[in-house]
């Protein structure tokens, strides 16, 4: 019995061992650029580290700002001044640059992205994701108004109209208030 289990986990480990092994072999060929996409393990790995990373209690929370008292176009300045270089106007995650990243910047208006809870969004807009190119934004601490205020914008990208659009483009050309003394 005891040698079954021995031989049991010597099995395991060696299937560990190959498996560290191919996924070096890999990296050692394609490198670290971020020219080439990532395999379909990478990435897989890299989402299941990124849902690891949010504290738990951020799942379940919710905005504190009543939907109907945020001003989506002074969000969308927010945005445009601060997620845009890399999200794109629209969200697309279609940069204005014309850089590589790597892992790309994330579509906002996806549905992964709208499955978010509003305290996910709310944390990786506080946070950043290490790695990854996405920067941490604002105060620290969980009653940042203004990165709750992104989050009600993250969710309004999906249904944006080419009028709040403009109106947004406007906004963003007058500087923000970021209710610094």
């Amino acid at each position: 019995m005891i040698q079954r289990l021995v031989y049991a986990w010597a099995a395991i480990a060696l299937l560990g061992v190959i498996v560290l092994a191919v996924g070096l072999a890999i990296l050692w060929r394609q490198g670290f650029g971020s020219r080439s996409e990532p395999s379909n393990m990478e990435a897989s790995i890299a989402m299941k580290a990124l849902d690891r990373s949010i504290p738990a209690k951020y799942e379940k929370m919710s905005s504190p700002l009543a939907q109907d008292k945020i001003n989506i176009v002074e969000a969308g300045g927010h945005y445009q001044e601060h997620c845009a270089t890399c999200h794109a106007e629209n969200g697309s995650g279609d940069p204005k640059f014309h850089g590589i990243m790597s892992p790309r910047p994330t579509d906002l208006r996806s549905q992964e992205t709208q499955e978010m809870s509003d305290g996910e969004l709310y944390w990786v807009i506080k946070n950043g994701i290490r790695w990854s190119g996405m920067p941490a934004f604002g105060k620290p601490g969980d009653t940042d108004e203004h990165a709750w205020k992104m989050v009600a914008y993250v969710r309004h990208l999906p249904k944006l109209t080419p009028a709040e659009a403009q109106q947004v483009l406007h906004q963003s050309e007058e500087p923000m208030d970021h209710g610094a003394p």
